[in-house]
Order: structure tokens, then C-alpha cells, then sequence
């Protein structure tokens, strides 16, 4: 009787996930005494998961090209538009598959951290007494990412899933094990290679070429893991996103705080040498378990091998080849009409045919075709607002250790008070869930954002006070502190944009907001060499003061775009007074 009322609910063109609905709903009825045993409240989420399975199972669920049988169309945009039909397995399946994706993203955090703090002082000590190979490798690696990065998101989207992660994998592992190579060998002889001073210039170069390649390529795994995969795992456990977010971000913050201790120990209880041998044995032993954690993810979840189709591809629907023969057409028609204005202004019309060309030249090259992309999404806004952050000296960062060591203020406090400001970003992924199921994704940035800058004030105030001390106990305290905002705010954007970028443009988006920040970390070397006195470096703290408020204010502006209001004070404080509860009716 189930399956014939689901043929003729097919049959007049309602949806599955509708019709799966209202047989379930007569499957209880049926049942004498109220719901069966298979409907028990123990049985939790996968009751829905068990139902479903059985009544498609003499249906035919989906057909080849991805459309339902009802003939709607499955909406792919985000998890706002999330389709019945994905929840196609169950949470504990969820939950291991999520477990994978952590240990995954642990071996390669881990071995990026270390190699990310070590470089440094590979470089330092392969060259003595000078900053300048540690600063071109810096602006090397920002100026790829910068330049590259939309272009590596457009090859996400357009290549399956499953062959970015094995190029990505293979060239990131690779490059690092051939830029730690190349500092193996520059540490057996720093200052006299052999080969003399071209063969040093050629291993700068190969670690700076590969270590470019190893970012590269580590974006390109940011982008399909983070903002892809993440998403369509958490599709199948609906209300799930901000538990992954936030575990994702805590492992890599706590690999940030653990692997350059690590390997600080190494360093200072081995030697450089061995910690170079030992990012190279970590590259080449992690790649395969890494590899074969991802890949268990992928099989166990079908929609992950459904790529949908990139903006590249969508013409090849009926309507789309209708509207392309019209654009042909016009375009036709528009070039009759320059033949018959040649005749009377043959110069301006060749000027405006030039003009025409290249402008759709232009529109049509991949790095233009992403940033316009980019300036399409509906959180964009919010994630400019997010990259203007990486414009800023007040972090634990090379220039604010840099000034402090001059200040007087001992390596070991400089250590404490970065492992400190780690600590609280750890502190923000463990608040977050909590404070998003009060405030939800968009009010949970705008207070988050607004926290970060108050927290920051107390820097811009350290500027003014005169004891070199007491102005650095405060600079400390004030970046340690606002991390709490800080990280809650990235996890709000990064929630933010999961679920509003369509599927077929995760990438391209990802590949911009990467190139977005490394453009303004890069801003943050101009500021440092223009200002390169440390008695000003109260003037870099005013400005990436001010550039913190401007971000603060664009994300306002976002979430008033949004919202069309700002704040709802009576659901924060979930006031029940009536007399208050009008109160905040009219302000809110």
C-alpha cells in the first residue's frame, strides 16, 4: 500500500522528500497502539535513515544525470538548500567518517606547522646575522598564494574530488621533502657549498621554488577538505557544520602550538640538521595514512564522487544551449550593426571593437572570472572583512616579537605568551558551538568581530604609555586576549560561507579568500619595511588598529545587508519581561 501511494505521489509530480513524509506519517498510523518499535526514541537520528532506505528500495532513487525522479531538480547551493535525498547515512557512519577527516587533517597540519616554524630558522642560520633569506622566503610563499590562488580554486572545481586530493597530496608532501633536501645540504655547509656561490643561489632558490609549491598545494587541500568535503559530510548529519568547524580549527591551532615546541626541542637538544631529516621522513611517511584516511572518507560517501558540474560545464543543458545560440545571435546582430557604422566612423568603430574585445577577453581569464565570482557571493563582505585581518603587526607574529625582543622582554616570556594566545584561540573553538546555538552563524561573527576590536584597544592604549614595560605587558595581554575573538570570528566566515557559496563555486571562493589574505599579510611586510624603526611601531599598531575597526564595520554593514537590524538583545539575554520585551521591539 506504501509503495503504490508513493508511485501515484511520483506519478502527479511531488517530491520525494514530501512524499517520504507523508508515508511516514501514514506508516504510524497503521501501526495499533502509536509508533512501532522501529520508531522508539532510542533509535535516535537513524530512524529517519533506516525509513528511507526501506520505501526507495523498489524505487528508482536517482537517475543518471543527478535529477530526482520527480523531475526537481536537487539544489546544491549550501546547507540551506539541503536535499532529503543526500541523508543517505547514518551518524555513527558519520561520526567515524568524521573521525578520518580529523586524523587526516592532524598528520597534515602537524607536518605543515613544523615545517612553517623551522624554515625560519633553517634560513637564519644557513645565512647569520641577517633577516634577508627568512624575508624573501616569507614574500615568495605570500606572493604565490596571492597570485595563484584563484586559479588553483578554478582547477578545484573544475577536476574531481578525489584526483585534486591525490595531485595536491603528492605535490605538497613531494615539495617539502625536496625543499628540506635543499636545506640539508645548505645546512652540511652553510656559507660554503659546494660549488661555490651559485651553487648556494641554487638551493636558496630550490627551497623558495618548492616551498611556494608546497603552499600552493596545501591551499588547493584547504579548499577541497574545509570548504567541500566538510560540507558535504555535515549534509548527511544535518546540524553537525559548526561541531567539524570548530574540531578542524582546534587541531589546527593546537598543531600550531605543539609542533614548533617540538621541534624546538630538537633543534635544541639534537640539532638543525636532524629537524630537517625529520620533516622529510614525516612527508614521505605521512603522505599514504593521510592518503588512505581521505580516501576512506570518499568511498563511504557517494555524493562526494557526484561532482556537480563547474561553471565550465553548464552549458551542455537544453536551456543553456538555447541561451548561448541567443548570445550567439546577439552577437551577431551587434557585429552587423558596427559593419554598417564603419562606413560613417570607421576609426571609433575599430577603437570600440578593440575596446569590446578586450574587455571580453578579460572577463573570460580565470583570475578575473574568480574575483567576479568572488564579488557575486552574499558573504562577501564578511570575508574581505576576514582577510582585512591578516593586514595587522598585533600577533604573535616576526615584526611584534621582533620589537618586543628589543624592548628588553626575555624568549622564554615571548614563548609563554604565544603559547598563551594559542591557548585562548583553542578556548575560542570549544566557546563557539555553545555560543552559536544562542546567537546562530551571522550575530555570532558581529559580536565576535566587535569583542576582537574592544580587546585590541587596549594596545592602540599601550602606544601612550611611557614605560617600556608596562606598554609591552599591555601589547601582550591585548593580542593574547582578543585571539578569543578572533577565531570565533574566522570559524563564523568560514561557517558563513560554507553554507551560502553554490557547490560548483566552493572553490573558486576558497581560492579567492586565500589569495585575499596572503595579499594583505603581504601589506603587512610593506608597513614593516616603510616603518622599520622599532620606536615606531606604535604608528603599525594605530594602523592595523584601524584597519580591525574598518573589517568590524564591513562585517556590520553584511549583517544589517543581511538582516535588515543589527541586534536582538532579548533573545541573548532571553528576556520575558513584557515592559522589556516592547523595549527591545523597538530598538532591535
Amino acid at each position: 500500500m506504501l509503495l503504490l501511494l508513493l508511485q501515484q505521489l511520483r506519478s502527479v509530480k511531488i517530491p520525494l522528500s514530501l512524499s517520504l513524509s507523508l508515508s511516514l506519517a501514514l506508516m504510524r498510523m497503521e501501526v495499533p497502539g502509536g509508533d512501532s518499535p522501529r520508531t522508539s526514541p532510542q533509535d535516535g537520528d537513524a530512524l529517519r535513515y533506516d525509513i528511507e532506505e526501506e520505501m526507495v528500495s523498489g524505487v528508482e532513487f536517482r537517475s543518471s544525470s543527478g535529477v530526482l525522479d520527480s523531475g526537481v531538480e536537487p539544489q546544491r547551493s549550501g546547507l540551506n538548500n539541503v536535499d532529503t535525498g543526500t541523508i543517505i547515512i547514518n551518524r555513527k557512519e558519520v561520526d567515524r567518517l568524521v573521525r578520518c577527516l580529523y586524523g587526516s587533517h592532524f598528520l597534515s597540519r602537524w607536518g605543515d606547522r613544523m615545517w612553517e616554524f623551522a624554515v625560519s630558522l633553517f634560513m637564519l642560520h644557513v645565512w647569520p646575522n641577517s633577516l634577508l633569506l627568512v624575508a624573501v622566503y616569507g614574500l615568495v610563499e605570500a606572493a604565490s598564494v596571492a597570485a595563484f590562488g584563484v586559479v588553483i580554486g578554478e582547477l578545484v572545481d573544475k577536476f574531481p574530488r578525489l584526483k585534486v586530493v591525490q595531485i595536491a597530496l603528492g605535490v605538497q608532501n613531494g615539495s617539502i621533502v625536496v625543499a628540506a633536501v635543499a636545506t640539508v645540504i645548505l645546512l652540511l655547509h652553510p656559507g660554503a657549498v659546494l660549488g661555490g656561490f651559485g651553487a648556494f643561489v641554487t638551493l636558496v632558490i630550490l627551497v623558495n621554488t618548492f616551498g611556494a609549491f608546497g603552499a600552493l598545494s596545501g591551499l588547493a587541500m584547504d579548499v577541497v577538505v574545509e570548504r567541500d568535503w566538510v560540507v558535504v559530510i555535515a549534509e548527511q548529519a544535518p546540524g553537525s557544520l559548526t561541531r567539524i568547524n570548530s574540531v578542524m580549527r582546534r587541531i589546527d591551532l593546537s598543531c600550531k602550538l605543539l609542533a614548533p615546541v617540538a621541534v624546538g626541542f630538537l633543534m635544541s637538544y639534537a640539532s638543525m640538521l636532524a629537524s630537517a631529516v625529520l620533516i622529510a621522513v614525516w612527508n614521505v611517511s605521512s603522505v599514504g595514512l593521510e592518503y588512505g584516511l581521505l580516501y576512506i572518507v570518499y568511498t563511504a560517501v557517494p555524493i562526494l564522487q557526484q561532482k556537480s558540474p563547474s561553471r565550465n560545464t553548464k552549458l551542455e543543458s537544453p536551456d543553456a544551449e538555447e541561451l548561448a545560440i541567443n548570445l550567439e545571435a546577439k552577437e551577431i546582430e551587434m557585429h552587423s550593426t558596427a559593419q554598417e557604422a564603419q562606413v560613417q566612423t570607421e576609426v571609433g568603430n575599430l577603437s570600440t571593437d578593440e575596446c569590446i574585445t578586450l574587455e571580453g577577453t578579460l572577463q573570460h581569464l580565470p583570475i578575473i572570472k574568480g574575483w567576479l565570482t568572488y564579488m557575486r557571493q552574499e558573504a562577501m563582505l564578511a570575508g574581505l572583512a576576514l582577510a582585512l585581518l591578516y593586514f595587522t603587526v598585533l600577533s604573535f607574529g616576526s615584526f611584534m616579537t621582533a620589537v618586543l625582543d628589543w624592548r628588553g622582554v626575555p624568549p622564554y616570556v615571548l614563548g609563554l605568551a604565544r603559547a598563551v594566545a594559542a591557548l585562548v584561540g583553542i578556548l575560542a573553538t570549544v566557546v563557539y558551538p555553545s555560543v552559536h546555538a544562542r546567537l546562530q552563524t551571522v550575530r555570532t561573527g558581529v559580536w565576535s568581530i566587535w569583542l576582537q576590536c574592544s580587546l585590541l584597544s587596549i594596545c592602540v592604549a599601550s602606544t601612550w604609555v611611557q614605560s617600556p614595560r608596562v606598554a609591552s605587558i599591555m601589547l601582550i595581554a591585548g593580542v593574547a586576549a582578543s585571539r578569543l575573538g578572533l577565531w570565533m570570528f574566522d570559524l563564523s566566515v568560514t561557517q558563513l560561507m560554507q553554507e551560502s557559496v553554490p557547490e560548483a563555486e566552493r572553490g573558486v571562493v576558497g581560492g579567492v579568500q586565500k589569495s585575499l589574505q596572503s595579499l594583505m599579510d603581504m601589506l603587512t611586510y610593506v608597513v614593516g619595511l616603510v616603518i622599520s624603526n622599532p620606536k615606531d611601531f606604535g604608528t603599525s599598531i594605530r594602523i592595523s588598529f584601524m584597519v580591525v575597526f574598518t573589517a568590524a564595520a564591513l562585517y556590520t554593514v553584511h549583517v544589517y545587508r543581511v538582516r535588515g537590524h543589527l541586534f536582538h538583545l532579548d533573545v541573548l539575554f532571553l528576556v520575558e519581561h513584557p515592559f522589556f520585551s516592547y523595549y527591545m521591539f523597538i530598538f532591535t
